[in-house]
């Protein structure tokens, strides 16, 4: 009789485990990530209550590091249009297929990280009942690196990066705005990703039209309930220029908040390190030269520092040199930040930047005599 108990039990396990690998088996040929961690995440318990432990911890040891949830991008394939344009209010972006370098502030460096930690863990903390919301949102000049930091997020964290620019989902017929909103919160429910709304501050700046504020507002509330509807793992990031504009409600909707300002010296010597990565160059290792120009970018953001490093690199290049020089640098961002072509003023500029007068004679195609002219009226004022 116990035989046979035994044998009964044996058999509900057996069809219970062939049940949760069937639908596991499903959830992967349609894609469906979540029914595969879910039906994965209840074999690995069955199997833990019969004393088979090694295999569960196998299931959720891979479960744990596979950030990605096993998700393709066959499922962003039909990315969400807006009715009235057809255009696309969307772009996917494949952590694969990129390795975003960034360089930050060391106590914005340690916030993104604890959020990589989070976003990574969290199945750990929602079976714990640790009530989180995995929401980020970026905020501060531009060009400072917020879109990077997502790109960064993404990568490190395996999920692939939904990019929604806020400015796109606005239509001229506000009830549609609205409608927009819930078509690109309905597509990245269920699939495994990082809602990232860019420009988030498009809406807020709206309710400036005091005739359209009674819309704008069915439109604040319409994002606000969309947030709020997200799935528990769900993963929100934004991004905003303007935080001034932004709604007092919408604050409360995420868990971190991170200023991304203008870095500081130091970030920038680093920055410039990276940007100019494995190209030639003879200044790379003199810090002397580094600060110089760290202190030239000083008003520049992270964006315009690639910019001018980028067309320092391609004229060097078309001018035949074997490497990227100081002065070639310091003239390009002479070029990118005063905008103004003036002969005096570049020989100025560049002498004050601790470029021999030589050196400068050469690279502007002037007499010495005339460079030394220039530099001592500029030392007289």
């Amino acid at each position: 009789m116990q035989n046979k108990k035994k044998c009964y039990i044996f058999a509900q396990n057996f069809e219970f485990m062939y049940s949760e690998v069937l639908r596991i088996i499903e959830g992967g040929l349609h894609n469906d990530a979540r029914k595969i961690v879910n039906y994965s995440q209840r074999l690995a318990a069955q199997l833990e209550a019969e004393g088979d432990r090694k295999t569960s911890a196998s299931i959720q040891e891979l479960l744990r590091n596979s950030h990605a949830h096993m998700a393709t991008l066959d499922q962003y394939i039909n990315l969400p249009v807006d009715t009235d344009s057809r255009m696309r209010m969307a772009e996917v972006s494949d952590p694969s297929k990129k390795a975003t370098s960034i360089v930050l502030e060391d106590l914005i460096e340690s916030q993104v990280r604890d959020f990589v930690r989070l976003v990574n863990r969290r199945a750990d903390l929602i079976r714990a009942g640790v009530d989180v919301r995995f929401s980020m949102l970026l905020y501060g000049a531009p060009g400072c690196g917020k879109t990077s930091i997502a790109h960064f997020v993404s990568e490190q964290t395996g999920l692939p990066l939904l990019v929604v620019r806020l400015d796109s989902l606005v239509s001229s017929l506000l009830g549609n705005t609205a409608k927009n909103i819930r078509k690109v919160f309905e597509f990245a429910d269920g699939k495994p990703c990082i809602l990232f709304l860019d420009e988030f501050d498009a809406i807020a700046k709206a309710r400036d039209d005091e005739h359209e504020l009674g819309e704008l507002k069915r439109v604040i509330n319409s994002l606000l309930q969309n947030i709020d509807s997200m799935a528990p793992d769900s993963v929100l990031m934004a991004a905003t220029n303007h935080a001034e504009l932004l709604d007092k409600a919408v604050w409360r909707r995420f868990q971190t908040t991170i200023e991304v300002g203008n870095p500081s010296n130091a970030i920038k010597q680093q920055i410039l390190k990276v940007q100019i990565g494995d190209f030639p160059c003879e200044f790379i290792s003199d810090n002397k030269q580094l600060s110089q120009l760290a202190t030239l970018l000083e008003q520049s953001s992270p964006a315009d520092m690639h910019t001018t490093i980028n067309k320092a690199k391609a004229k060097s290049v078309l001018e035949g040199q074997k490497a990227l020089t100081y002065p070639d640098v310091v003239m390009e961002i002479f070029n990118y930040t005063q905008r103004d072509m003036n002969i005096d003023a570049l020989a100025q500029y560049m002498s004050q930047a601790g470029i021999p007068q030589t050196t400068i004679s050469h690279m502007l195609n002037i007499s010495l005599r005339q460079v030394k002219q220039i530099t001592s009226k500029s030392s007289q004022l």
